[in-house]
């Protein structure tokens, strides 16, 4: 398949991977404030967007980290050390790697 069509069908280099995530905060959180610092700082911070939503205490949605060839482990990393040093976060899981476009689970 030429590199256009790939491209175009986000094939191949051109995958884009995401992760779901769900975030458990404590209780009594500014729940809007702890939104807005989550999409500021380790989100849009790491060139990522993020889809979900939820209500207090629990956040979940699914994270859209980019191409392999822009650092998937590393920004993910860096979203995990985010919620491990925010005080407002009780509990977070991510899901594994999956493709954007054709959820097939497999980040190979």
């Amino acid at each position: 398949m030429r590199k256009r069509l790939r491209k175009k069908k986000h094939l191949g280099e051109f995958k884009e991977w995401c992760v779901t995530v769900e975030v458990h905060l404590d209780p009594g959180v500014d729940y809007q404030a702890f939104l807005d610092d989550w999409i500021e700082r380790p989100i849009e911070g790491n060139q990522c967007q993020f889809g979900g939503g939820g209500k207090s205490p629990l956040l979940e949605g699914i994270i859209q980290l980019g191409m392999a060839s822009h650092g998937l482990q590393e920004r993910l990393t860096d979203i995990r050390d985010w919620l491990e040093q925010h005080p407002a976060e009780q509990e977070y899981q991510f899901g594994p790697l999956i493709d954007c476009w054709y959820d097939s689970g497999d980040a190979n």
